[in-house]
């Protein structure tokens, strides 16, 4: 049995989103970034309309990228992220109606730390929601000739 679980924390507008440690392969600053992987913001993901209106994030974790994604990528984040350990009873999966009703698929459980509530982010989810971003455009399709 699991008795704790290694997550990359971080903070969006003020709210805790954490991924499985596992999945992260690294962090840096964007300002010093020379890094060739495309830059997504998780706003972006998050609320995807957003569009043009985003704040460049100041921050990126470089996410272990599965099979089928088209390049490596990184997840762009406000702030430096933090490596914790969090005990496995501190984490409660959504509540299915919650589950069901919920607008960010990524969203798979929540937990608390240091009296705080942390979203926990599902990161093979998330490359799915990146997936169309990060997919180059196809030519012919949706073109008007």
């Amino acid at each position: 049995m699991i008795k704790s679980l290694p997550l990359v924390i971080f903070s969006h507008q003020n709210q805790l989103f954490a991924l499985e440690a596992g999945f992260v392969t690294g962090q840096g600053k964007t300002a010093f970034s020379a890094t060739s992987g495309l830059l997504l913001s998780f706003s972006q993901l998050l609320i995807p309309e957003t569009g043009s209106r985003l704040t460049p994030p100041a921050h990126w974790l470089s996410l272990a990228a599965d099979s089928s994604c088209f390049k490596p990528w990184l997840l762009g984040i406000e702030k430096e992220a933090e490596l914790i350990e969090l005990p496995a009873e501190d984490i409660h999966p959504l509540p299915p109606l919650l589950f069901a009703r919920r607008t960010f698929p990524a969203l798979q459980a929540v937990a608390w730390y240091q009296q705080r509530l942390v979203s926990l982010i599902d990161v093979r989810v998330l490359q799915d929601l990146a997936r169309p971003l990060l997919s180059p455009p196809v030519p012919g399709i949706n073109q008007v000739g």
